[in-house]
Formats: C-alpha cells, sequence, structure tokens
C-alpha cells in the first residue's frame, strides 16, 4: 500500500481515534459514578499503575533493557505468526533488532501497539484462577496496573525520544493513529473486563461515540461547500 494511500487512511481515521478516546472516558465516568473503581481489584490495578509510574520518573529508564527485550520480542513472535522465519535477534541496553525473512505492516508496528508483558500475565492469571479459583485477585490486578503503566510509558519514551524507523517505514501520521487506535481499543476493551463497566455500555458507548464523530465531519464537510444560490 502506498506510502500516499496509508497517508489517507491515517487521516480519515482520527475521528475514529477520537471516538475511541471519548468511549474511553465515558466507561471511565460511569464506573467513577457506580464507585466500581473502589473494588479492591480496582484499587489495586491504580497502585500498581502509580507505583509503576513513581519508579519510571524517579529511575528515568532503569527497565528500558527489559522493554526491549519484549519489544524485539514481539516483533519475532508475530513476524512467527505471519510465517516468517527469525534469522537473528539482538537486545542491549540501548536498543536492538530483529532480522525476519519478511516484513510487513503487523510485524513493523506490533510492539507498539501490543502490550506483550500485560498479555502473558492475564495468561497466567486466567491458569491460576482455572486451577485455583480461591486464590486472591488483587495482587494479580495490581501487576495489571504495573504492567499497563509500563508499556504506555515505555512506548511514549520510545517513539518520543528515539528515531524509530519503524514509524518512517509506513509514515509518522498513519504509525501514529494506527499505535494511538489499536492501544485506545486495548483500553477500551479493558474497562468491562475489570468489570468497570458493563460490556453493553461500552460497546453502546463506543458506537455512539463513532457515529457522532464521523456524523460531526460530514456535517462540517457539507457546511464548507459553498451553496448556489438560483438566479
Amino acid at each position: 500500500m502506498g506510502r500516499f494511500l496509508l497517508f489517507l487512511v491515517g487521516l480519515a481515521g482520527l475521528p475514529l481515534a477520537w471516538a475511541l478516546g471519548r468511549a474511553f472516558l465515558d466507561g471511565l465516568a460511569a464506573g467513577l459514578l457506580s464507585g466500581a473503581t473502589l473494588t479492591p481489584g480496582c484499587v489495586a490495578f491504580a497502585c500498581g499503575g502509580a507505583a509503576m509510574a513513581a519508579l519510571y520518573f524517579w529511575k528515568g529508564r532503569a527497565l528500558s533493557p527489559l522493554y526491549v527485550f519484549g519489544h524485539e520480542l514481539t516483533h519475532a513472535l508475530v513476524g512467527l505468526c505471519c510465517l516468517a522465519r527469525v534469522h537473528r535477534v539482538s537486545v542491549r541496553e540501548t536498543g536492538g533488532f530483529v532480522e525476519l525473512s519478511k516484513s510487513n505492516l503487523a510485524i513493523t508496528l506490533a510492539p507498539y501497539c501490543v502490550p506483550l508483558y500485560l498479555l502473558l500475565a492475564l495468561g497466567f492469571c486466567a491458569g491460576a484462577r482455572f486451577l485455583w479459583p480461591g486464590h486472591l485477585f488483587w495482587p494479580w490486578a495490581a501487576l495489571f496496573g504495573a504492567l499497563t503503566l509500563f508499556h504506555v510509558l515505555y512506548t511514549l519514551d520510545a517513539l518520543l525520544t528515539v528515531a524509530q524507523p519503524d514509524i518512517l517505514e509506513y509514515g509518522r501520521l498513519f504509525s501514529y493513529w494506527l499505535i494511538l487506535t489499536v492501544n485506545l481499543l486495548f483500553a477500551n476493551l479493558a474497562l468491562p473486563a475489570a468489570g468497570l463497566t458493563a460490556p453493553g455500555f461500552q460497546a453502546a458507548a463506543l458506537l455512539h461515540r463513532v457515529f457522532g464523530a464521523y456524523a460531526t465531519l460530514a456535517e462540517t464537510a457539507f457546511d464548507l461547500i459553498p451553496s448556489r444560490e438560483k438566479p
């Protein structure tokens, strides 16, 4: 797909990213008003996130090697899913790279969109809850909060402080739009999964915001078209 076409896709998708952000805030506000955010799991999630944020701003890039490892591992795993051969993986404190037999959009941008460590933790938690139904959930919620902030903070750090060839390959606008959209989609899915909102409520909020954003865009576009008066 040509760079110009990707630019147009990203431009046309900006209202979608806006709508996803608004729907996430709608769900978060509903959770706050209903008191769902005061449950032990939500409090633990917030504490885990706050602890990771404090560690990041106190120690800077102390966990960068861990992030780089996960970043390159995601490239490799998505490459394997796309039937690519992994020739070499290099991970260093200052950066890393993966040599694959082929590349595509999913392989290139997956590490910025997919919270690998969080997904692994979710899988382990699901297995633990299946094997030991009575175990405490709030320690897992604290871990989920820490890993969520880990993904957000270190992804932003990587995007804002280092010239990423992955971003340049498909154009800045399209790449940033896709990364933001996928992460906001994960955030919207996380709200009902955490019990902050009902799935039906979040789906309705999402549809309402998406249709509203594009309806407003269409209305604005029609208003900009000069009207022709009959002589």
